[in-house]
């Protein structure tokens, strides 16, 4: 703001503008120069004015992101886009219509390529808040603005005027000589159009339309209904014996009792601790069933309208559709990857079993292992065969620490340069949030933005995971850098002690940051390629590559310290971890194979009942019985919408994961700039803009092979 006169504010923006947190362009002095309404005066209140918000929002340089709106202004804002996106694809159709002129990339693609960069910024101010903000009032706002902007959303891409344009333009002699991310634009936009049906006619193309909508509605209901979860039980200290001091004491309330929640942070380190059968028996079943009612019907449903979808496009399956346009390309190639995987997995998981029902049997306790025994044991058995204490362990992961060794490790090897932005903190969501801006270190050019909240609180998003806010773009003739959140749930500091990691906790902090880079690293032009625009079965490739240097200990040595003494890990506690890492691998990759199976089985069929669904798969494949009356599936949100027929993406993209990793980063060194700048270069940077195998291919300089994929796993070649 220093280079122009501050003009007059409403007195809501004053205290931004006095702090210079947002950048705007200049306006008329009859304007408020944050939001460009009119000053309010005398305690006015004018409903708010969309347009002049959106104008307001798309003027802002370099970040066009705001977090402060009311529920009002969140409803405005929403219709404000729509509006604009419209004039914007109507300004696309009177290009072709239009007699007069030619049909050109200008007249007809360019307005659409702007509509989806100014739809990808202005989407985030209107629905992101839904996932983090404190307010419930703003998250309920939200939620409906997700849902509004998300049937508009399939609306204007099923529009069969826009699909006659870019049909006509894609026949010119300019289209024909396109290259690169425009010619790409072209093929991608009429392939979208088609899997949307809008080459179909009449009857069918209105309930594929419908389908689409309501998919979208059910979509977003099973989402909020995981957020808005809350459900708690009061325990005895008898009932948690096992669990460590300081899990009691964060808990404990004015009656001497503990209240436990069902959220990542406090029920992950129960079931793994507790010694009380039946306290992890309740916790278990209360777990899997969350949101059992209204999800379990929400799914159900969305199996149903996905296969109407499907076979009304010509499609055997949902599978079959949604695979088509994934590097695996069929369902039968699934199919065939998970159950090859299976079978190889198959005696690791018969020796993990028997392993873990000794250990019970030491307990006192025979029979097979159940549902709520397989965490509990599987942590018995890391720490009694491979002697990992994990208690001990978090003392040397507090979560300081461990962020500035990660940041740093970020930094040397992809070669950018991290600093602290006081100002985008101050404008964030909540004051647990920090923020950074992101440079080039050799140019010191800015690539990007992103923010960190890493805590706990009422109505926040329940995992982990990369939000993209802003996608590094071309808009309105200027690049507009990438901006992206890090929204974790890793447990808060106390007045004891400050936040400890476990093991596990780092594992997801690396590969989170991971998508985060994916976001600010990219180079690309065109929104619809920015980031983690991908294919689904490779976008968990890049950050999965990453967990690597997790389970190294020069990576390590930079990212612990004991919390009190300052002391590294002990070799004895450091080497106990490293080998444990193939330690319950049979469990825990036949857990994702049966999640990515169950996924595929009701994806082929025209209706599922899902709780007998997977509790077929898990008997079949894990050996270990869901507990009955019990429907983890309406609480897998990935099932909600995103990864729906695409689960199997974890595994899949671990076979690239683990050669990139083998063959750069584990050949070359772990810290290598050279692996670094190439993995930037030829991995993150070019986002969708070229087929993934390509930039595989690219980074690897050969095909990818699945043999460190196998080893990975523990599996003897």
């Amino acid at each position: 703001m220093a280079d122009r006169e501050l003009r007059a504010t409403c007195p809501c923006c004053a205290e931004r503008e006095a702090k210079g947190i947002l950048f705007r362009r200049p306006v008329s002095d009859e304007l408020c120069g944050l939001c460009l309404d009119a000053p309010v005066v005398d305690g006015d209140s004018a409903p708010p004015d969309g347009d002049a918000l959106l104008t307001s929002i798309l003027a802002c340089t370099p970040v066009k992101l705001r977090w402060d709106l009311s529920v009002q202004e969140v409803e405005a804002l929403g219709s404000a886009l729509i509006k604009r996106c419209n004039t914007l694809l109507d300004n696309a159709v009177s290009a072709h219509t239009d007699s007069a002129q030619a049909v050109t990339w200008a007249g007809v693609m360019q307005p659409l390529v702007e509509a989806d960069a100014e739809f990808g910024v202005v989407e985030s101010v209107c629905t992101f808040p839904g996932h983090v903000s404190a307010d419930k009032a703003v998250r309920d706002a939200c939620t409906a603005a997700d849902t509004r902007l998300s049937a508009y959303a399939i609306e204007s891409s099923a529009r069969k005027d826009v699909y006659e344009a870019v049909l006509a333009f894609s026949e010119t002699a300019e289209a024909k000589n396109l290259t690169g991310e425009k010619a790409r634009c072209v093929q991608k936009k009429l392939l979208a159009f088609r899997r949307l049906g809008v080459h179909l006619e009449g009857e069918v193309a209105s309930q594929v339309k419908g389908l689409l909508t309501r998919m979208s509605e059910l979509g977003i209901q099973f989402s909020k209904n995981l957020g808005e979860e809350d459900e708690s039980m009061e325990l005895s200290e008898a009932e948690l014996a096992g669990m460590p001091a300081d899990y009691l004491r964060e808990r404990k309330q004015p009656n001497g009792k503990f209240k436990v929640t069902l959220k990542y942070p406090c029920y992950v380190p129960l079931m793994e601790k507790c010694r009380v059968p039946e306290t992890r028996r309740l916790m278990e079943a209360a777990f899997n069933s969350r949101c059992k009612q209204a999800n379990g019907a929400i799914l159900e449903e969305l199996v149903s309208l996905r296969h109407q979808k499907a076979q009304l496009m010509g499609y055997a399956s949902h599978a079959a559709f949604v695979l088509e346009d994934r590097m695996a390309k069929s369902a039968e190639a699934v199919g065939a990857f998970l159950s090859e995987l299976a079978r190889k997995l198959a005696p690791l998981l018969e020796s993990d079993l028997a392993q873990l029902a000794d250990l019970k049997k030491l307990d006192g306790v025979e029979g097979a292992i159940t549902a709520y025994d397989r965490s509990y044991y599987c942590k018995r058995l890391e720490e009694t065969k491979f002697k990992v204490d994990h208690e001990a362990l978090k003392r040397y992961f507090p979560l300081q620490t461990v962020q500035a060794g990660l940041l740093g490790i970020y930094q040397e090897l992809l070669g950018l340069t991290f600093t602290r932005n006081p100002d985008l903190e101050a404008a964030a969501w909540h004051s647990d949030v920090s923020a950074f801006t992101v440079s080039d270190t050799a140019t010191a050019e800015l690539v990007g933005y992103f923010y960190m909240d890493m805590h706990p609180r009422a109505g926040k998003y329940g995992h982990a995971a990369c939000f993209g806010l802003q996608p590094g773009c071309v808009l309105g003739g200027r690049r507009i850098p990438p901006v992206a959140a890090m929204v974790c749930n890793f447990p808060k500091p106390t007045a004891e002690s400050p936040a400890l990691l476990t093991h596990r906790d780092v594992e997801t902090f690396f590969h989170e940051f991971g998508h985060v880079m994916h976001q600010l690293c990219s180079t690309v032009e065109l929104e619809m390629f920015a980031g983690t625009r991908v294919e689904r079965d490779f976008v968990e490739a890049p950050s999965q590559m990453l967990e690597n240097w997790c389970w190294k200990p020069e990576a390590l040595a930079r990212m612990s310290r004991h919390h009190e003494t300052g002391e590294p890990i002990p070799d004895e506690l450091l080497n106990a971890l490293l080998a444990s890492r193939t330690a319950n691998a049979g469990i825990l990759n036949m857990r994702q194979i049966v999640l990515a199976t169950f996924d595929q089985r009701i994806h082929s069929v025209g209706e599922a009942d899902t709780a007998a669904v997977l509790a077929e798969v898990t008997a079949e494949l894990m050996r270990i019985p869901a507990t009955p009356g019990t429907n983890m599936a309406a609480s897998f949100g990935h099932m909600g919408g995103g990864y729906d027929a695409q689960y199997y993406g974890y595994m899949w993209s671990e076979v690239y994961s683990a050669d990139m990793f083998a063959s750069r980063f584990e050949a070359e060194g772990i810290f290598s700039a050279v692996a670094g700048s190439s993995y930037r270069h030829e991995i993150l940077s070019r986002g969708g803009s070229r087929d993934a195998m390509e930039s595989l291919v690219a980074f690897l300089g050969r095909e990818p092979s699945q043999t460190p994929f196998l080893r990975a796993k523990g599996l003897e070649l």
